[in-house]
């Protein structure tokens, strides 16, 4: 009998029921989603997936998936969920914890024992503070590589793991949200499985959901024809065309790496409910996974932060119990939230960054109103609507303007420009290439991240934005007019004196 209750129960979640007459009406939502993409003329894409119940009760697709092609979206096109992906990867570890596979209590020490760590006690760190965002442990070059050079092998992340040191804004055991705790658990668990943390996602959790089209590989995505949303932001010099910066299989990692559906996202969300135990995943770790394991005091837009689950935030919305997790990333927003006691999720996601994470906040309002029967939910959403869009008008024009503004900054370089131009290189992280942009600029590439410069305040002080619409400076350390060194977010590349044989960024290997 059990195996034929499972075996329903997976049928069930795989397939999505029809919506009937007696769900609630959407349509006054969709029509001010495809208002507000009409009035900000930005047609981006986004995909909205509710669940109640047991089954999902309304799909939503609005705008392109790619704005040049007109390709609209559907519930087949794939969105990068960024850091979303949390709960997939903490799941993973408690699925595999109450197999007797690891233990959330293994220090770091016996995670590493060859690895020699500074400035913090190893003993102390556990897998679990990682999972929780509580070990007080920062790692910068390990976050970079992994998420955005793309330059980086199983080798260099591991001696990159070493480079951990306290993190001097939380204590161990104080909540601070970063990669850096998925990034390292996952190097242990790759090594410890003999498998890659991407197949065991596949493996754990992907299919046995019956989430066909969702990946933890671009490449994957790419080679079986897949419709994957292109990245757009409003802060854009030009909202219309994709930002640069796209992901790769390299760039795919730990803390924020699955593409994924809306109808597929609301599987997991479906999985979640103690109703609805959707291919056999065991209930203990689905459960295990709601327990809040550390406390904060936040709030990120309407929603109040007050806990941290394995993978989830927890707090009060709306005078009930939920959890949720967002992720944001250059070109995208995903929003996956559901309330356990109200048996109701949502799933929206986009491939904007700055109106999306908006819109997100709006659609959640009026869906979770809606069914837990607040009054007035239509004037209220008409009335918070219009003011997005209003809010957009006013974005666009102060980004514009600052744009100008970081465009006219003064240069203060203390030698000619041509003493910049050359290759950098740190024994973990690769090159650093600055070129000649222009009469009087300076273009660096490191990995898949390519900026031109602009000036900056400090002398030999440069702006870039590797990350679009983000501004990160680098230092060089020049000694009597010779450039020797570009310094980055902590992180310090020297310049080769053979640059002239270098291999490009794109394909350079780090030194070991």
């Amino acid at each position: 009998m059990k195996i034929v209750l499972a075996a329903y129960a997976a049928l069930a979640a795989a397939t999505p029921s029809p919506a009937s007459a007696a769900d609630p009406d959407f349509a006054p939502l969709a029509r001010l989603i495809e208002q507000t993409k009409q009035a900000t003329a930005h047609p981006s894409g986004t995909a909205v997936a509710v669940v109640k119940d047991g089954r999902v009760i309304y799909e939503g697709y609005f705008g392109d998936a790619d704005i040049a092609a007109h390709t609209p979206v559907t519930r087949d096109t794939a969105f990068y969920i960024a850091s979303a992906t949390k709960p997939f990867f903490a799941l993973n570890a408690l699925l595999k914890d109450e197999a007797g596979q690891l233990d959330m209590r293994m220090s770091m020490r016996e995670m590493f024992p060859d690895l020699r760590f500074a400035g913090f006690n190893p003993d102390a760190v556990t897998l679990g503070d990682l999972l929780v965002h509580g070990s007080g442990v920062d790692n910068p070059p390990l976050v970079w590589a992994t998420a955005f050079s793309g330059v980086h092998d199983a080798a260099s992340r591991r001696a990159l793991v070493a480079l951990s040191a306290p993190d001097p804004e939380a204590a161990h055991g104080v909540f601070k949200y970063t990669n850096v705790g998925y990034n390292i658990a996952s190097v242990w668990m790759d090594e410890r499985f003999g498998v890659p943390w991407q197949t065991q996602l596949d493996r754990a959790i992907f299919q046995p959901l019956g989430m066909h089209h969702t990946t933890a590989r671009i490449s994957r995505a790419e080679g079986a024809g897949w419709t994957v949303a292109r990245p757009y932001s409003l802060a854009a010099e030009d909202p219309r065309v994709p930002l640069y910066l796209t992901k790769s299989d390299q760039t795919l990692q730990a803390a924020g790496g699955v593409v994924s559906t809306a109808p597929d996202l609301a599987r997991f969300l479906l999985a979640q409910f103690p109703d609805a135990r959707a291919g056999g995943l065991p209930a203990a770790a689905i459960m295990r996974s709601h327990q809040i394991r550390i406390g904060l005091d936040a709030k990120y837009q309407d929603f109040p932060r007050t806990g941290y689950a394995w993978g989830w935030y927890a707090g009060p919305y709306k005078g009930k119990p939920m959890l949720h997790h967002f992720g944001g990333f250059a070109g995208f927003h995903a929003h996956l939230s559901f309330m356990p006691a109200e048996g109701i999720g949502l799933v929206v996601v986009n491939n904007e960054d700055v109106l999306g994470a908006q819109l997100s906040n709006l659609v959640a309002d009026h869906v979770y109103g809606l069914l837990l029967g607040e009054a007035d939910v239509a004037t209220t959403s008409a009335r918070r609507f219009e003011e997005l869009r209003a809010k957009a008008q006013a974005f666009r024009r102060n980004t514009l303007a600052k744009r100008e503004e970081i465009r006219a900054r003064t240069w203060h370089l203390s030698a000619p420009r041509d003493r910049y131009v050359g290759t950098y290189r740190h024994e973990l992280l690769g090159d650093m290439r600055v070129t000649p942009e222009g009469p009087d600029g300076l273009r660096l590439r490191w990995g898949r991240l390519d900026a031109v410069a602009t000036g900056a305040a400090e002398p030999d002080q440069l702006r870039v934005e590797f990350v679009p619409n983000s501004g990160q400076l680098l230092a060089f350390t020049v000694n009597d007019a010779r450039v020797e060194a570009l310094a980055f977010d902590g992180m310090v590349f020297r310049r080769r004196v053979d640059a002239g044989a270098s291999p490009s960024a794109e394909s350079a290997v780090p030194l070991r």
